[in-house]
């Protein structure tokens, strides 16, 4: 069959598939705790989907193979690990921050420090960081797209505008329930393109002579884990402090905690989740590491085009088609989450501090969906020029996430005398703090030092020195 048209028989099954679970959420959302987290009543097997694949995003399906395919095995040690890190952090947060009954973070924020002006500063940050990594997700839609059904990358972008506008309309009821179809493809096109990888290759230690064979001698640096020689331990220290502790600060997988039924299911969320996730970068890596060999060279393309090129140029199955339709489910899974915790930053956080008002539940929905429009759109004005390199990209977004958020958020549950003075500063020390490593540190020593590494630090001491020492409680 002919690829484009196989292509869009399962994206337009997937479309009715989109929009039959999408509606679920349209009419049943009445309140903004409906719209935000579900009233906190998502079951084990919902909220596993959606934590699964709002974290699976364009960065990791995309991303992660292109790193492979140019830095091999290391790319694995300073992303997958340090993520993987990260979510042990996560787990901490359940009983703490369910306690507190909140339906944003910034919400938290309010709540555990008394101040508005926090919730409306952090929730602006959210609105800025989110819009960046939404366009990341959009790009990567875009580029899958573009490629596979040999349509405009404009044309490919606007599709998924309008997916993410129409799953994001319904609230989280209608997020998760699209995003338990996005993980159950997510998985199942990462498992086949795994198993189809391996058959063209002729297995895993085919894959490794091959690699072997185009370098043109013995063991070569896509074998080597510590790529950096005497500086990866350095390298490590930064990814984990960016990529971990941006993932176990970032909002979008807190709330997940707060919208599970129980903490009982919290807790197992983000066990199963992780473990599922586990087997799917495993078959991601394969399919990077088998990228290698399949395809001696790029010839101008992006390392993020590497998984869509393998898929089209050398795979032979039809079944292709589901593995082009869980790259989409990636990206369609990770950004209406973000669009929706966006809407509740700026409508809820933002704006309904700023202006407070006594309307009623129904014009607040309305506004939400009005601003999901709006950001929407911005999102998607800006990826029409994107930054290449999704996942480098989203270190450095996720690098903002750190600094900025986890140490009023971990520091609010877990520090005893945790006070409001130490978590504003620790804010704009943070914030001020890596704007201004980004501009001083050499570009070629940002490699080594990421500018989150001595922002979070002074975050972290600064937010230590203004705790008040006579309080005995951490919470």
């Amino acid at each position: 069959m002919f690829n484009p048209l196989l292509y869009m028989v399962f994206f337009l099954i997937y479309t009715v598939l989109i929009l039959w679970l999408g509606k679920y959420g349209i009419d049943r959302s009445k309140t903004l705790r409906d719209y935000y987290t579900a009233s906190g009543s998502l079951g084990l097997f919902l909220s596993v989907s959606t934590f699964g694949a709002t974290w699976f995003s364009a960065a990791s399906m995309l991303g992660l193979p292109g790193l492979i395919y140019e830095y091999g095995y290391s790319a694995i040690l300073y992303s997958v690990v340090c993520w993987f890190l990260g979510s042990l952090f996560i787990i901490m947060l359940a009983k703490r921050l369910r306690s507190y009954n909140v339906v944003t973070i910034p919400h938290f924020f309010y709540k555990r420090y008394g101040s508005a002006k926090l919730q409306m500063f952090t929730g602006l940050i959210l609105v800025i960081t989110y819009i960046l990594y939404i366009v990341i997700q959009i790009r990567g839609f875009g580029i899958v797209i573009s490629f596979l059904l040999d349509i405009p990358y404009t044309v490919a972008i606007f599709l998924v505008y309008l997916f993410l506008l129409y799953t994001t309309y319904g609230g989280l009821f209608s997020v998760a329930r699209t995003d338990a179809l996005n993980f159950c493809l997510i998985i199942a096109g990462s498992l086949l393109a795994a198993f189809f990888v391996l058959h063209e290759t002729g297995g895993w230690l085919s894959i490794h002579e091959s690699i072997r064979e185009k370098a043109g001698s013995g063991e070569t640096h896509w074998f080597d884990p510590f790529y950096y020689g005497k500086y990866s331990a350095l390298y490590f220290i930064s990814s984990l402090f960016s990529l971990g502790i941006g993932l176990a600060a970032n909002p979008q997988y807190a709330i997940r905690l707060v919208s599970a039924k129980s903490t009982k299911t919290a807790i197992r969320m983000v066990g199963i989740a992780t473990l599922l996730l586990g087997v799917v970068y495993m078959s991601t890596i394969v399919v990077g590491l088998g990228s290698i060999a399949l395809i001696p060279d790029l010839k101008g393309m992006t390392p993020d085009e590497v998984y869509p090129l393998v898929i089209d140029n050398i795979l032979t199955s039809q079944w292709k088609g589901l593995i082009l339709v869980s790259i989409v489910a990636a990206c369609i899974s990770t950004a209406n989450s973000q669009l929706l915790l966006l809407a509740s930053s700026l409508v809820y956080d933002v704006y309904g501090r700023f202006k407070p008002s006594h309307q009623s539940e129904s014009k607040r929905l309305a506004h939400n969906k009005w601003s999901i429009t709006v950001l929407a759109t911005v999102s998607l004005i800006l990826s029409l020029n994107a930054p290449e390199g999704l996942l480098l990209f989203s270190g450095q977004v996720w690098g903002i996430i750190a600094v900025t958020f986890f140490f009023p958020l971990f520091g609010g549950l877990f520090i005893k005398g945790a006070t409001t003075r130490g978590a504003h500063a620790s804010i704009v020390v943070g914030l001020s703090s890596y704007v201004l490593c980004f501009a001083i540190i050499p570009p070629g020593w940002q490699t080594y030092i990421q500018p989150t590494v001595p922002a979070l630090i002074l975050a972290g001491i600064t937010f230590c020195m203004l705790r008040n020492r006579h309080e005995t409680n951490a919470y």
